[in-house]
């Protein structure tokens, strides 16, 4: 591995050898050429199949240096060829090459495209890996790491997906949607996947205005894990909200009963009661007397 790195190391102080940077000057001509002449780039166009040939040939030429590698990787990513030209960056990264912003810009932009290709055919487990390879070149790179999270979720891996999340939201404190499903990834670690997805659909369904899928959603998970108190509490709080206050009171006994210090569960555990439990009648007050 150091003789590795001490040839990668000589290959990028060496400048690249005449016919070698030959080769490489008419590749950027090919490049140059191809993008003023199509509308559209493929890699399958003629033009774009001549200019990775002369990198190729650079390659040969200057094994190890970085250049010919770079040239490759902007070509790749020119012609919209995104599997190839990740491939290509990494060795250039590998050779000890430096991206400018503009190469980074080329690297996130494939390493994106091609993690989404695997995402589109329902290869979540490959997609986050080259969502993870996206984040190695390029750490500062919001959108691979939004993908990370959300794949995380589906693949109910909470505690990756909040790690993931936080980033999102170190890097773009005002990234959308990103302190819902921090919060959501948190839930589901602490409470279980399951329980905390019905507790958040009960939450959606309370908001939209429909209160018996919500009560159903605290229901289900409650019952998935009695331990959850806030599921327990917006069981209660939906019941006291319809007036169902024996069922509210049940609900918020169970909240209190398990975070006993909670003055909300406490008040409302309390209120419950009181209002569930009948006035008393004239007949009531004379049987007294």
């Amino acid at each position: 591995m150091l003789a590795f790195v001490l040839m990668a190391g000589a290959a990028v102080a060496q400048s690249l050898p005449d016919n070698a940077q030959e080769a490489l000057d008419r590749g950027e001509a090919l490049m140059a050429e191809a993008l003023d002449t199509y509308d559209a780039q493929y890699p399958d166009r003629p033009l774009w199949r001549q200019a990775f040939n002369e990198g190729r040939t650079a390659i040969e030429l200057a094994p190890g240096h970085p250049e010919p590698l770079r040239f490759l990787a902007v070509a790749y990513s020119r012609s919209n060829w995104p599997g190839p030209a990740v491939d290509a960056w990494q060795a250039f990264a590998s050779t000890g090459g430096v991206m400018t912003q503009e190469d980074t810009e080329l690297f996130t932009a494939a390493g994106n495209e091609y993690a989404y290709f695997a995402y589109q055919a329902g290869n979540r487990q490959l997609a986050a890996e080259r969502y993870a390879l996206v984040t190695r070149l390029a750490p500062n790179d919001v959108e691979a790491y939004r993908w990370i999270g959300r794949i995380m979720l589906e693949l109910e891996m909470p505690e990756q997906a909040v790690a993931a999340w936080r980033t999102v939201l170190e890097l773009d404190p005002g990234a959308e949607g990103a302190d819902y499903f921090l919060e959501l990834a948190q839930a589901q670690s602490r409470w279980g996947v399951q329980p905390a997805n019905d507790f958040y659909a009960g939450i959606a369904a309370y908001e939209a205005g429909n209160m018996q899928q919500a009560r159903n959603s605290f229901a289900a998970a409650s019952a998935r894990n009695d331990s959850y108190a806030a599921a327990w509490a917006w069981l209660g709080r939906v019941n006291f909200e319809q007036s169902l206050y024996e069922d509210a009171h049940a609900a918020y006994s169970r909240a209190l009963a398990l975070e006993p210090d909670n003055s909300n569960y406490q008040w409302f555990t309390a209120e419950s009661l009181r209002l569930s439990t009948p006035a008393p009648t004239s007949e009531d007050e004379g049987a007294e007397g």
